[in-house]
């Protein structure tokens, strides 16, 4: 958690912000093959973790 908060703190000046993003990018790694997706068709497991990616570091 802590080499997320320092990623995350490099570019998002709220610390609420950076805790959120560092919680939610850390469930997702370790829990990765935990989340099931079916977000239906043109929604693949790949599409939506890509997309969770990309939100979290936007």
């Amino acid at each position: 958690m802590h080499y997320l908060r320092s990623l995350f703190g490099s570019f998002c000046p709220d610390p609420g912000e950076v805790e959120a993003r560092s919680l939610l990018g850390f469930s997702l790694r370790i829990g990765c093959h935990l989340i099931a997706s079916d977000g239906g068709e043109g929604y693949d497991r790949a599409r939506v973790m890509g997309r969770a990616r990309e939100l979290l570091l936007c």
